[in-house]
């Protein structure tokens, strides 16, 4: 017998500071340390997807019409894959990490390392578009870092987030809990101090997030958008470009913050980039948009009015698409050509299935009419055959990540870090970033209490003879290069039998502190077996 959908439940205002004073307080008492601990929350957290899997399924059908083709890639089967994965690595990637590249002596009497310990109390708040995968993928690196957190969902994907309050409650409620809401609940979360806020949506909201966090210090992962361009130029298979960039289009109905936003395609690339992209929606939707069960609707009509909004003011000439529905919030696949920078569609995030298409004569163009759309978008996309090409490209504008010849291929891998720069974000997760992204890497070194004698000369009162001592302990700093740069450095192995000393001294003081410790060693191992 199937399950019955949820109900959506606001959270109460007023319950929200206790909630996060019980999860501060399971904080406090280590009860989230343990790795056993944190392996079984995940595993619960596992068990509790794959149980839940036909619900989260008819929710976000129900919210949004979403394929269940795509909610079993980039929700079901991305969330278990993610938090197996997390199982199976956890272990290894918890471990102290020695400190490399330090003095030798350092590294003998010290061994410093690098311990990953938990931040403390996490607040996540998620979008409306990925409303499972971008709430409990980053729970996901939350429970591995030993926190214990709190998950915001999106209201506008009520249905899912009730399954997911489902799911999130499999755990241990007294470090790990769900607040729904909308913009009361949200302020109030902002108004409480966190060890890490955790936030995927607009820049406008970010900045919201991160002045809210900055109050208290606390660090921010910010997943944001922008207007990610696809540069077509006079070298690439056009028509592979249209079918590719079409199918990012379709995808969640464009409502990605990844998606592409616009193309700027060479002038003898037109035609043929045109032709492949209604030839590409016609493959993909073979019997039209409108009711294919292959695509979503618009989540909410807020958002629908303003994607049909920009469609309305746009100045430029619709080459197929353009139908809308409000009753289903539908909106066709839509190629829009325009004829300048200035065009609406140029300078707003559209988030919806609708791509704007500007020609640009050279590379050097594209790339000014790219930043100054938007200096340093989630993602931007190269089709080009000409590795020079891809470099210029690459080289002349910022982006949080890349694709060649593809589009939203580096978003889509679960190990594969992913995060934004600039306005379009900044922090990364997913892969072993998934676990980094929530722990303080904290450097640990021990001093032996035996080498007291030798620490003398750190002590005050300083005198010339302790200056001199450390001088010839320390050796002079002396560049392997010459004053002139010629990029060219001592032989390596004059580096090698001196232990990275820059001259002579330096060299032969190093090589009596390793034969004076091997022979202490010895002397003490003798000593033992006596």
């Amino acid at each position: 017998m199937a399950s019955q959908m949820p109900m959506f439940v606001e959270t109460p205002v007023a319950t929200i500071p206790p909630l996060h004073n019980r999860l501060h307080s399971t904080f406090s008492m280590l009860k989230t340390y343990p790795l056993e601990y944190r392996l079984e929350q995940l595993n619960k957290l596992y068990w509790a997807i794959k149980d839940n899997e036909q619900l989260l399924a008819d929710a976000l059908h129900a919210d949004f019409r979403k394929p269940y083709h795509e909610v079993y890639l980039t929700e079901i089967n991305w969330l278990e894959t993610v938090v197996l994965g997390m199982m199976k690595n956890l272990r290894e990637w918890a471990k102290d990490q020695p400190i490399k590249g330090v003095p030798m002596t350092t590294s003998l009497f010290n061994k410093p390392k690098m311990r990953s310990e938990p931040l403390g109390v996490v607040l996540i708040i998620g979008p409306s578009n990925f409303p499972a995968q971008l709430v409990l993928h980053p729970l996901i690196g939350a429970i591995a870092g030993g926190n214990t957190a709190v998950v915001k969902p999106s209201e506008l994907t009520p249905n899912t987030s009730a399954v997911v309050t489902r799911i999130i409650e499999a755990l241990d409620p007294s470090a790990y809990a769900v607040v729904n809401g909308g913009i009361p609940e949200t302020t109030q979360l902002l108004d409480l101090k966190w060890d890490k806020i955790v936030y995927t949506g607009s820049t406008r909201v970010g900045r919201i997030v991160a002045a809210a966090a900055a109050k208290n210090l606390t660090p921010v992962l910010l997943e944001l958008g922008g207007l990610n361009p696809v540069f077509v130029t006079a070298s690439a298979n056009a028509a592979i470009a249209a079918k590719r960039t079409a199918w990012g289009k379709l995808h969640n109905a464009g409502q990605i913050c990844i998606a592409p936003n616009y193309v700027l395609v060479h002038p003898s690339q037109e035609q043929a980039f045109v032709q492949g992209f209604i030839q590409a929606l016609s493959t993909y939707l073979p019997n039209g948009a409108k009711g294919t069960p292959d695509m979503a609707s618009i989540i909410d009509g807020r958002s629908f009015e303003r994607v049909k909004g920009l469609l309305q003011t746009t100045k430029g000439t619709i080459l197929c698409g353009g139908g809308v529905d409000e009753r289903t919030r539908f909106i066709e696949p839509t190629l829009v050509k325009v004829n300048d920078v200035g065009d609406a569609l140029m300078n707003e995030e559209i988030f919806g299935p609708v791509l704007a298409m500007l020609v640009v004569d050279n590379v050097d163009e594209m790339l000014s009419i790219a930043r100054g759309a938007g200096e340093t978008p989630l993602a931007m996309y190269v089709f080009s055959s000409e590795k020079e090409e891809q470099e210029k490209l690459m080289r002349g504008m910022k982006s949080g990540g890349v694709s060649i010849n593809d589009v939203m291929l580096h978003a889509s891998m679960t190990d594969v870090p992913f995060g934004g720069v600039g306005e379009s974000g900044h922090g990364k997760y997913r892969g072993r970033d998934t676990f980094e992204s929530f722990v303080h890497k904290r450097p640990v070194l021990s001093q032996p209490m035996w080498i007291e004698k030798q620490l003398r000369l750190r002590y005050s009162p300083y005198t010339p003879e302790s200056l001199k001592m450390i001088k010839s302990m320390l050796g002079d700093p002396k560049s392997p290069y010459s004053r002139n740069w010629d990029g060219k450095s001592v032989p390596l192995w004059w580096r090698v039998l001196g232990f990275g000393a820059a001259d002579m001294k330096g060299m032969l003081f190093r090589w009596v502190v390793l034969l004076t410790t091997l022979w202490l060693g010895k002397s003490l191992v003798t000593g033992l077996e006596k």
